[in-house]
């Protein structure tokens, strides 16, 4: 049985002109306590969800610099991976150097039993004169190679196939060789493991060897004095990269060349 139950609710002004009265039963104030509940309630998790927007709102300026961020490091992150595979390239390059260039390189014979020459010059003028006075022209094969400082990457050593006869210097294509001491061109040609060569005889039985060229200056029996460019870099013959190959030999036999030439390298 429904509660029939009532409530007076007597309003008196201040004046006590106009009272009012009210009868509520029981029965519908339960139902505005419950009205005015609910209505708290959603007030009260729409106060707390603006809240919460309102945070969120705060975060988006931080999460807008985050972001910017991350796309820079990205992009720093792209740059040093390509940096990365062009130094591995290099380092797969230098590695084919050190050690397939010349493990096994053929010794150096005579002029008249090695590869044939480019260029013998049978009639040059300036590479017949007299012996005495071409040998005081001539000296030690004591200068640097290359025009360029290049980078030695592998020396005079033995290795399991035998001894590295002289000095492999890296340098960039096309630079330039230079004879390291003044002397007369015994040979130039080209060679299977070498590739283009030029050699150089000094006196007191010195020779100098320069290999895997791209260009060959010089011809057989020309003099030449130190610092001459006789030719130009490349990757001829047994080579992976561009490199120039430097020898120096007396009497047939290696002699390393650092006990002989100024790197400029070690400065």
């Amino acid at each position: 049985m429904p509660d029939e139950r009532r409530m007076t609710v007597i309003v008196v002004p201040n004046d006590r002109d106009n009272t009012r009265t009210f009868e509520l039963t029981y029965r519908r104030l339960r139902r505005l306590g419950v009205g005015a509940g609910v209505t708290a309630f959603v007030l009260l998790m729409m106060a707390g969800s603006w809240f919460w927007l309102a945070g969120q709102a705060a975060r988006v300026p931080g999460l807008r610099t985050e972001v910017r961020e991350l796309r820079r490091d990205r992009v720093q992150m792209q740059q040093l991976s390509k940096q990365l595979q062009e130094i591995s390239t290099e380092y797969a390059k230098v590695r084919g150097m050190l050690g397939a260039d010349s493990m096994a390189l053929p010794r150096v014979e005579d002029a008249g039993s090695a590869a044939p020459a480019a260029d013998t010059a049978s009639g040059d003028s300036a590479g017949e004169g007299d012996p005495a006075t071409a040998a005081s022209r001539a000296s030690l094969p004591r200068r640097w190679p290359l025009a360029a400082r290049g980078y030695v990457t592998r020396g005079q050593r033995r290795t399991r196939g035998g001894l590295h006869p002289g000095m492999d210097i890296a340098v960039a294509s096309g630079s330039r060789i230079l004879a390291s001491g003044s002397g007369v061109v015994s040979e130039v040609g080209e060679d299977s493991v070498y590739g283009r060569y030029v050699r150089i005889a000094h006196p007191g039985g010195y020779e100098s060897l320069y290999a895997h060229a791209s260009e060959l200056l010089v011809r057989a029996r020309q003099r030449v004095p130190a610092g001459e460019v006789i030719a130009l870099s490349g990757s001829t013959g047994v080579s992976s990269a561009p490199h120039l190959h430097f020898e120096i030999r007396r009497n047939g036999q290696p002699v390393d060349p650092v006990t002989m030439i100024h790197n400029p390298n070690t400065q």
